[in-house]
């Protein structure tokens, strides 16, 4: 009840309903004067903060300590002493996710590349080393106007790019295709002083195996520029989606692909042609989206749980399929803190210097990550009362169709990912 003075009007401001008390039968608002002084707002902003606490620790608490015992409070009736279940998934998955990205990258989740190891080297090609070779060229022209200017830089630069594009060019033509990193120029170089190299003492057979392996090289790298097409839709066949379309409206209308195929085949032309251009960046993107479907696909899943709940548990007539979802909810809650709770005490580990501290924050963890493996269970058993035999059974029978689930969801949102970008 709030400390304002109560109006002397009968009528509710909020729903213009005749009133018989001190707070309206239609809508529930209190019949108080409307003007506030800052006083009552900081006093009605601590009352509310307060009242809120009260019921998220009383509901945090019967959680995570009493398995299964919330939901059967709210099949009771019993609601008002506990926070409504749809506001405390809200909250505990958003403080979730809202931490959990917070003290990890991208990296740290989705290691799509792990063979590879990151680098920041650019591979550059022909084009690149002309346009190089341009500039280069242009500041050694400044530079030599400049007496003072040491020019002896520039004119190295200079010459290792044209040689660089002399050599590319001998070897593989004038291509803008293919780039090179430094131990392909280094390899190149290598190649092209073939002739050097026999004059200095280097016998034949060496060689021959030299450029043998380099041609080897060179055929598989070639071989890989054409493994990036995907789906088997060739790069050179159809290079752009437009050129695509060009090529379908050559076809009679009988040959030609139906909407949905045609509607595929633009979208993974424009991924082909995104993976080739910038492969490092696609992927980076890529794995950002994945991770931040992770919200979305734990709130999806959730009418499925509850779905299979309710198919595990049909004969079980007194529970309606919102009782299976009231029980889901709660129990995403109580995993949502857990894990908090075990990825706060995983940060810690290794930031003190005591060594007892450290080994108290890893049985926390121990502690907390076996917890969470038999909540389900005791929920469980105590929201739909069976014994331990039965309960164990649908236990796992309901842990392997909600991973089938969850993966395919995964999937699911991996393709829409792949679309998106």
């Amino acid at each position: 009840m709030s400390h304002l003075e109560e109006r002397k009007e009968k009528i509710c401001l909020n729903c213009q309903a005749e009133l018989y008390g001190r707070y309206c039968h239609k809508c529930g608002q209190e019949n108080l004067e409307p003007k506030e002084s800052v006083w009552h707002l900081i006093n009605h902003f601590f009352q509310d903060i307060t009242h809120f606490d009260g019921k998220f620790f009383t509901t945090v608490k019967d959680l995570i300590t009493k398995p299964g015992f919330l939901s059967l409070e709210y099949m009771k009736g019993k609601r008002a002493s506990y926070l409504n279940p749809i506001r405390m998934y809200v909250f505990t998955s958003a403080i979730f996710f809202l931490i959990l990205f917070s003290l990890r990258g991208t990296e740290d989740f989705m290691k799509l590349d792990e063979n590879n190891k990151p680098t920041n080297e650019r591979k550059e090609g022909i084009s690149d080393w002309e346009h190089q070779a341009k500039r280069a060229a242009s500041r050694l022209k400044e530079a030599r106007t400049d007496k003072e200017s040491d020019t002896t830089e520039l004119a190295d630069n200079l010459v290792e790019l044209n040689e660089k594009i002399a050599v590319a060019k001998k070897i593989y033509g004038d291509t803008s295709t293919l780039k090179f990193d430094v131990k392909d120029v280094a390899l190149m170089m290598l190649r092209a002083n073939t002739d050097s190299l026999r004059k200095g003492g280097m016998p034949d057979s060496i060689i021959k195996k030299m450029n043998d392996a380099l041609v080897k090289r060179d055929s598989l790298k070639l071989a890989g520029k054409d493994e990036a097409d995907l789906f088997n839709i060739s790069a050179k066949k159809y290079p752009t989606a437009a050129a695509y379309d060009s090529l379908q409206k050559l076809l009679p209308s009988s040959n030609r692909d139906g909407w949905l195929t045609r509607l595929f085949v633009r979208k993974v032309i424009e991924i082909r042609n995104e993976i080739n251009s910038d492969k490092n960046g696609f992927f980076e993107k890529f794995k950002e989206k994945i991770l931040h479907s992770f919200p979305k696909i734990l709130f999806i899943s959730l009418p499925f749980f509850a779905l299979i709940l309710k198919l595990v548990y049909i004969r079980r007539k007194q529970y309606y399929y919102t009782s299976h979802g009231i029980f889901t909810i709660h129990l995403y809650c109580a995993t949502f803190i857990l894990m908090l709770v075990y990825i706060l005490f995983n940060q810690l580990q290794g930031t003190t210097s005591w060594k007892w501290l450290n080994v108290v924050f890893i049985i926390i963890d121990l502690v907390t990550w076996l917890y969470m493996m038999i909540y389900f269970y005791k929920a469980m058993r105590k929201f739909y009362g069976q014994g331990w035999f039965k309960t164990l059974v649908k236990y796992f029978i309901i842990s392997f169709l909600a991973l089938i689930v969850n993966v395919f969801l995964f999937l699911v949102f991996i393709l829409i990912s792949a679309i998106s970008i």
